[in-house]
């Protein structure tokens, strides 16, 4: 409850106060505050000693009598001996001026109530021959929430000291059986007690008593008759300094045991401004091979492995020197010469003035669960010129299928730790890295400038010497034999090795040279980049007609008309040049722009057949039929009355759908609905079968072009066409040949009764006006 007669100041504090989440009640005179300490409870009373209904000293003890709350006492008067009338008789736990700046005050009221709450945690004991002096000492200090013991000697003050938690002692200096004196030795000799601070009350004037109770441990000295102020101020002072103490003795414990357990786990090194080792840990001895006394005074540079690049260091030093943490992976060299691999991290210590007094090192030994793969790949970097080699276990895949996986691990595991020994003499090989999936890399310096025919003979004697031996592993014999890749190249070398390995198993080749591959391989990407722009932009003027449909005539052989066009895809560049899909279909499926193109395609099949009262074949995939959005758009073609009968979907040979059940259902509802055909494209070659026949029940086999353009003076085609066909007219299906070049393949096929053609010599994808104005 705050007491004030003037609203404004009364206002502003209850306001101020109530920001920092204190509840406020406020009255304006002493009947409205008697008012309301007899209605309810308060903790804390703040009142102004001048009040319209009443003044003085009065106010608080009528107060005091009928609330058991804490008075703050406001005043613009300075009499110090009313305050201290207030502190020993009224029980006020504190006095501010009114004059105080607000902001000041409402500090000093937030203090002063946070402390008296956290005062009941302290115990305070008061010696003293003197009642009175125990008695008004314990009243003013319990008025601030303090636990206060009291003994009226010395002897009686060890044994509670012995009972009790002891914060601070008040101790007379002159008593009947102990001095304070000897009662402050013996609490400076205990080690128990050593640290409680004491304060001595004494009516000596004698400075030398002054002086010998500092001299003896004593915080303070007070001066009898003292001021309650005094005592509460300064007990309060004592409590906070001794906190603080205890609490740097606390953290100081923590940090020697931090110490402790980093000195123990990591390994540590501290330096000078200029670099110079001033410390190390016996783990960092232990893991570098040097002594400590080798280590004092010389630079980190004792540790640091030539294959660093000086760059590495460089950036450290500038990251550190400009006050922040350097956090990295580094290769460092024992005193043997052998490598080992940290997880570093190096941070400036400053001083209270910001500026650096000196480095510290915390470092990981992570050589054992560095990657091998990082390491290579690193070793590889800091290797001057190389000869890098990876190899793959020919048949790890039907290893894995056959053993499992943990076997295909104990393999590995074997093949790590035997397969040196298999290397031609003098191969300058020290190390097997293996990697992961069957693949493991070796790494030697080129200094003799080996020739690529060198190299392949050096390796071809390796992978001989490896098919020879029989490999008995987990009671297994297990037939090892390995592809090689292998590079001399400087820049890129993972890069050309990675991609040549796969080229190897691709193709079946024991030992390929890869120098160039990733160059090659990065003419590729610009390639397919300046693809996929095309796209991009084709797409998005999709209006302009960049991504267009061109119409192959699909001639009747009986009635030598033609009867149908299928809908090829084509794209305009910007300078006007046509790509076909061929160059751009695979880059769309890849770069998620196929759908986009597919919607357009549909959009222009929907055009065409307004144009034409032809059929029209649109190319589909079962992953094109799968998806929602382009049923719905095929949905809306072929349930269109005037287009009944004339739309083909063209199945192509891709990937396999995710729910071929959508796919059957939906070519089912497109027979029904809209009269749809279903043409099975590149009928006879690849991956296609008769499987396919049962699936999709087509209406057209489109036999594949590989056959038609040699079926003249091939047998075998002629033979595997002839199949087809038989099987066709048995089926009721009907039958195109793709690949018409010219007039004796068109004659050829006529005479073996296939149904339809088409072919560059019947006519070549055009847009369907240019058909319409021949």
């Amino acid at each position: 409850m705050i007491v004030e007669d003037s609203r404004t100041y009364n206002n502003t504090i209850s306001s101020l106060l109530r920001s920092l989440g204190y509840e406020i009640v406020q009255a304006y005179n002493f009947k409205e505050s008697l008012k309301l300490v007899n209605s309810q409870e308060f903790d804390y009373i703040i009142l102004d000693l001048i009040l319209p209904d009443g003044e003085g000293d009065d106010l608080i003890f009528e107060l005091k009598g009928i609330s058991s709350a804490k008075i703050i006492v406001l005043s613009g008067a300075k009499d110090i001996q009313r305050r201290n009338y207030l502190f020993e008789q009224g029980g006020v736990i504190d006095y501010f001026s009114k004059d105080m700046p607000l902001r000041v005050l409402i500090n000093d009221l937030d203090n002063l109530i946070q402390n008296v709450h956290s005062n009941s945690n302290f115990n305070v004991l008061i010696v003293d021959d003197s009642s009175f002096v125990r008695r008004t000492v314990k009243s003013a200090l319990e008025s601030k929430n303090y636990n206060v013991l009291t003994s009226q000697d010395p002897i009686d003050a060890l044994g509670v000291l012995m009972r009790e938690k002891v914060d601070l002692i008040f101790s007379d200096l002159e008593m009947p059986k102990m001095s304070g004196i000897e009662f402050l030795e013996k609490i400076k000799a205990s080690k128990r007690f050593e640290n409680i601070p004491v304060l001595i009350l004494s009516s000596s004037d004698n400075r030398e008593d002054y002086a010998r109770v500092l001299k003896h441990g004593a915080v303070d000295f007070i001066k009898k008759p003292f001021i309650l102020e005094e005592i509460i101020l300064k007990c309060d002072l004592h409590i906070k300094q001794s906190t603080f103490v205890s609490q740097i003795a606390s953290q100081a414990k923590e940090l020697d045991e931090y110490k402790r357990i980093l000195d123990e786990s990591d390994i540590i090194s501290k330096a000078n401004h200029k670099g110079l080792i001033t410390y190390v840990n016996k783990k960092f001895s232990q893991i570098s091979g040097y002594k400590e006394e080798e280590l004092i005074g010389k630079p980190h540079s004792m540790v640091r492995h030539p294959d660093v690049p000086k760059e590495v260091f460089k950036n450290m030093w500038e990251t550190i020197s400009s006050k922040k943490t350097f956090k990295g992976v580094i290769k460092n060299r024992k005193k043997d010469g052998s490598p080992y691999y940290v997880d570093a991290t190096i941070a400036p210590i400053l001083d209270l003035d910001g500026n650096i007094k000196e480095y510290i090192g915390v470092r990981h030994d992570v050589t054992g669960i560095m990657s091998p793969k990082k390491q290579f790949l690193d070793d590889i970097q800091n290797s001057t010129t190389p000869i890098a080699i990876l190899m793959k276990i020919v048949n790890y895949e039907m290893l894995k299928e056959f053993y499992g996986e943990s076997f295909l691990q104990v393999v590995e595991d074997h093949l790590s730790t035997t397969l040196l020994k298999f290397l031609p003499e003098d191969s300058h090989i020290k190390r097997i890295y293996r990697l992961d999936n069957g693949l493991f890399g070796l790494l030697r310096e080129n200094h003799e400038e080996l020739k690529p025919e060198m190299i392949e003979m050096f390796l071809l004697s390796f992978k001989e010497n490896i098919i020879a031996h029989e490999f008995i592993i987990n009671d297994n014999k297990v037939d090892i034999d390995f592809y090689f890749s292998y590079t001399t190249q400087k820049k890129n070398t993972y890069e050309n090795i990675h991609i040549g390995i796969k080229k190897a198993r691709r193709e079946k080749i024991d030992v390929l040279f890869s120098n160039n591959l990733a160059k090659n391989n990065e003419s590729k990407f610009k390639s397919n980049q300046k693809i996929i722009n095309i796209l991009k932009d084709a797409i998005s003027l999709k209006d302009n007609k960049k991504v267009v449909s061109y119409y192959q005539p699909i001639y009747n052989n009986k009635t030598k008309e033609i009867e149908k066009y299928e809908s090829l895809v084509r794209v305009i560049n910007s300078d006007g040049t046509v790509i076909s899909p061929y160059h751009f279909i695979d880059i769309a499926k890849k770069a998620g722009y196929y759908k986009d193109i597919t919607n357009i395609v549909i959009e222009n099949t929907k055009e065409a057949l307004a144009k034409t009262d032809k059929e029209i074949s649109i190319n589909l995939s079962t992953i094109d039929i799968e998806d929602l959005s382009i049923r719905n758009k095929l949905l809306d073609i072929f349930t269109v009355p005037e287009y009944h009968g004339r739309v083909v979907f063209e199945l192509l040979e891709d990937e396999v759908a995710k729910d071929f059940k959508v796919v059957q259902d939906f070519i089912a509802l497109a027979k029904v609905l809209g009269g749809v055909k279903i043409a099975i494209d590149d009928f006879g070659s690849g991956y296609s079968n008769f499987e396919r026949l049962v699936d999709f029940q087509p209406d057209i086999l489109k036999i594949d072009g590989s056959l038609i353009k040699n079926i003249v003076n091939d047998e075998f085609s002629q033979n595997v066409v002839e199949a087809i066909v038989l099987f066709a007219k048995k089926e009721n299906i009907q039958t195109v040949a793709e690949f018409i070049s010219d007039e004796q393949i068109f004659e050829f096929v006529k005479n073996m009764d296939i149904d339809y053609c088409q072919g560059y010599h019947l006519g070549k994808p055009a847009t369907l006006e240019e058909y319409s104005a021949l």
